[in-house]
């Protein structure tokens, strides 16, 4: 596996952590033509609407995004209009994930703790 499959696993179970553990649902596309990598979902009989669902363009980067308290991530114009469409049924967003440089700091695991480091935005 080269490094930016690495990374892109990385981010896929980073979000599969979070989403479990908030109690919500991942499903994936079968096919990936609108820029959308996941969704989440979470059970019906939550909240005010039923059956709320989230789709998601991951990416995943060793880069430093954050300047200024913004965070600030080149996205290729094909997606970018992809997630800013109005006309849609499931709102989309995108995430992405921040991941240290070195691939032996990505992840801490002892009989005590399992740590992923950094973090999603």
């Amino acid at each position: 596996m080269d490094i930016n499959q690495q990374k892109e696993q990385f981010s896929n179970t980073y979000l599969q952590a979070v989403a479990t553990v908030a109690g919500y649902s991942l499903y994936k596309p079968s096919v990936d033509d609108n820029s959308i990598d996941l969704g989440i979902a979470a059970k019906g009989e939550t909240g005010r609407i039923r059956a709320p669902r989230l789709e998601l363009q991951l990416k995943s980067t060793s880069r430093d995004i954050l300047k200024d308290k913004l965070i600030r991530y080149p996205l290729i114009l094909k997606n970018y209009n992809n997630l800013r469409m109005t006309d849609i049924a499931i709102p989309r967003i995108l995430i992405v994930v921040l991941i240290p440089d070195n691939l032996a700091n990505w992840l801490k695991q002892s009989e005590e703790e399992l740590c992923l480091r950094h973090c999603g935005y």
